[in-house]
């Protein structure tokens, strides 16, 4: 029988908001929106540094590239709401209307990509349609562009209620009746059935059961007059086919499922005055959550398990209560609770100022970094103590519990000492430094030994696992071999496990009609002229500076160039002092005022995310993609754009110390990103290349990109946490 798996990562895929409307945020938290009550938050550390990036992109006064100041935009704020609202259907082809003509919906307009046709934040759903055709509207792009039309366009429809690049995978992922069904068809009962089971095991002998209210804890929230916006959905959705059940067919989240039928007062649900809608939160791990929901079928059924990214202090336990049971029944998810002492010193100072740094190769030694302090390690350690309490609570034999990432390398020894006989694996998400870098970590005994409390821990590349099984046996004195190490306990194995994207889930974003008129525009656009394209957060890390170093010196040496090539870089916000330490827009300026005119710009430079069909649209018409990372894990930009090449071929210039360059097999023209010259020789081999070699470098790429798939990395790595802890039950 498929397993159940325990997803847990430091945030979870969902956050909730108390109040959708715009009330002044509330230090006693629940009364604002997530993003709202973030940027309400004081200092420049702690929890609100999660959004620093988002809130001074809503502050900052951008420079168009038509050299226009314009006002700082409203940015919708970094969650949407689940709400149960339909999308354009996903074709090349513009819908028609009975008389042959084209159809008028917003959703058919360019920039209006998975955007609900309804939503507005709050607003009434006739004026939020009316504001997301005008955000959509394409007489700019339809009228004939000039030099910078189509940058100014995407300018404007930053604005639209789109998702980002990094959208969550909606077309593949199955909703929660479907995923239901299947449980109880394989295990002959519900979720809901085994987690009242569960509750009542640990519940007092007199805890009261109660039915649930007529009309479901749904209808009871409406009828007292709760005015979310899930709840107005629901009703809209209850007036249309005049059932309780959701109109099937592509939405924005998941299908809301059915009502519990029974509940726990203190347990389950407990009521709240409070009525709260559930959000996507759009921080942490997307590639994380598209790859598990890529694979949905590989699992009888997963929870998602984190921390929801908002003050839950001065939260009451009946709130709590509430929250943790809506956002399990409903959305699979289990939250956990952490103060803001803990989270700030965990995440803004252990995670961000020791283990991120040391891990990309950048000793954490500069006087504002506090990593190194103890009240740090032992927030990070008290937050990991809180994940691993959290897990015992909804552990039952027989799952497989599947801990992410660098902000919970202590975490698997503390549930492996809660639950010797668990499966557990660890997957890390960003490179593993060689021995002579970890080594100079104060608590390099301690990293190591919570990450091998796992049965296996899994990295991006044979190099970083190479690391790993290197450092411990320099530091714990274990015996290492290729397949992993041996503890007093037994045997861990460390694999490699190259993470991907889902194709399938790509190219139908691609072919939707939108993105397919956007190429038409851009191919016109840059008639004659060669368009380079790059996709970074803003950080030093990412190497957008190299990049834009290595640009200019291309230019420099190919003078024929210079009025006939663009670089349209997309540099997404990140904390502020990260952009502070990167310094581009000097590099930016010299290009443009050395080899532009009013004519030609060579630099197009956007300093925030755009849609996603834009997005795309650029993958598609670019002559080449140039990543320069000074050191990343699996760059999943390169796979999107790869898929997005199917048409054209054009070349990836890509760094030699991206994760996923080794696993490409030659395929990608490959780069030192600290030689400026090599980048500027990269960029120029990119341009001339024939058709070819085009070809015959895409189907590397191709081919790869298939092979090291989302559904492919989690089988995989899912396999090999049982196999390994049934070899271990052995001996």
């Amino acid at each position: 029988m498929e397993p159940r798996v325990l997803v847990v990562s430091l945030f979870a895929p969902y956050s909730v908001n108390f109040d959708a409307g715009p009330k002044t945020p509330s230090s006693g938290g629940g009364a604002s929106s997530v993003h709202e009550r973030q940027i309400g938050r004081s200092g420049s550390t702690g929890r609100s540094a999660v959004w620093n990036g988002r809130r001074s992109s809503m502050h900052r006064t951008h420079t168009t590239p038509l050299g226009r100041h314009a006002e700082p935009h409203s940015r919708r704020r970094s969650t949407f709401s689940i709400n149960a609202v339909k999308l354009a259907p996903i074709s090349r082809n513009s819908s028609k209307t009975s008389d042959g003509g084209n159809a008028t919906s917003p959703c058919d307009k360019p920039g209006a990509y998975l955007t609900p046709c309804n939503e507005g934040d709050g607003a009434d759903p006739a004026e939020a349609s009316n504001e997301g055709a005008a955000a959509a509207d394409t007489s700019r792009i339809t009228d004939k562009p000039g030099p910078s039309q189509l940058a100014y366009s995407i300018e404007e429809a930053a604005g639209a209620h789109t998702p980002s690049p990094n959208t969550l995978d909606f077309t593949r992922k199955l909703n929660i009746d479907q995923m239901r069904e299947k449980q109880e068809r394989k295990t002959g009962a519900g979720k809901h059935g085994r987690m009242l089971h569960n509750k009542l095991t640990k519940a007092e002998p007199d805890a009261e059961v109660r039915q649930t209210p007529p009309g479901g804890w749904y209808g009871s929230a409406l009828a007292t007059g709760a005015d979310s916006t899930l709840a107005r959905n629901i009703a809209a959705a209850v007036d249309d086919d005049g059932s309780g059940d959701m109109t099937p067919g592509p939405q924005i989240g998941t299908q809301l499922p059915k009502e519990p039928q029974t509940t726990l007062t203190d347990a389950v649900a407990a009521e709240t005055d409070d009525p709260f809608t559930v959000e996507h939160l759009n921080v942490g791990n997307i590639g994380l959550f598209n790859a598990v929901n890529a694979s949905l079928d590989l699992f009888a059924e997963r929870v998602w398990i984190g921390e929801l990214g908002i003050t839950t202090e001065g939260w009451s336990e009946e709130r709590k209560t509430a929250v943790s049971n809506r956002l399990l029944d409903e959305f699979e998810t289990l939250p956990v609770f952490v103060s803001d002492t803990e989270f700030e010193g965990h995440y803004s100072r252990f995670s961000k100022q020791l283990i991120w740094p040391a891990f990309h190769y950048i000793m954490p030694e500069m006087p504002q970094w506090h990593g190194w302090e103890k009240s740090a390690y032992e927030a990070a350690l008290a937050t990991c103590e809180r994940f691993a309490d959290r897990i015992v609570d909804i552990y039952r034999d027989g799952d497989i519990i599947w801990v992410n990432d660098y902000h919970l390398m202590l975490l698997p020894k503390l549930i492996r000492e809660r639950l010797p006989g668990a499966k557990i694996g660890f997957f890390l998400h960003i490179p593993f430094p060689s021995s002579e870098i970890f080594r100079c970590l104060h608590v390099r005994k301690e990293l190591l030994e919570g990450m091998l409390g796992a049965d296996v821990v899994g990295l991006q590349t044979f190099s970083y696992k190479r690391h790993l099984i290197q450092t411990a046996k320099r530091v714990l004195g274990v015996t290492g071999s290729p397949s992993g190490l041996t503890l007093d306990r037994g045997h861990v194995v460390v694999g490699q496990y190259a993470m991907g994207l889902d194709p399938v889930g790509v190219e139908g974003k691609w072919s939707n009609a939108t993105v397919g008129e956007l190429i038409e525009f851009l191919n016109e656009k840059y008639s004659g002229k060669y368009l380079l394209v790059g996709r970074d957060k803003l950080d030093h890390v990412k190497g957008v500076r190299q990049k834009l170093l290595g640009y200019e010196c291309f230019l420099e040496a190919n003078p024929e160039f210079a009025g006939k090539t663009v670089l349209t870089q997309i540099a997404l916000t990140t904390a502020e002092h990260n952009e502070l330490q990167v310094q581009v827009m000097d590099v930016v300026n010299r290009i443009n005022s050395k080899f532009g005119n009013i004519e030609h710009q060579p630099v197009v430079f956007f300093h925030k995310d755009i849609p996603y069909s834009q997005y795309l649209a650029l993958l598609s018409a670019a002559d080449a993609m140039v990543i320069t990372s000074l050191r990343d894990g699996m760059n999943l930009t390169s796979h999107e754009y790869v898929i997005c090449q199917r048409e054209k071929k054009s070349p990836l210039v890509l760094s030699e110390f991206v994760g996923t360059y080794g696993s490409f097999n030659g395929g990608a023209l490959g780069v030192n990103p600290m030689d400026t010259r090599a980048i500027a020789q990269a960029i120029k081999d990119a341009l001339v290349m024939s058709d070819e070699e085009k070809l015959a470098r895409w189907n590397l790429l191709h081919r790869q990109v298939l092979t090291n798939s989302a559904s492919s990395f989690v089988s995989s790595f899912i396999s090999d946490i049982e196999s390994a802890h049934a070899e271990a039950e052995r001996h």
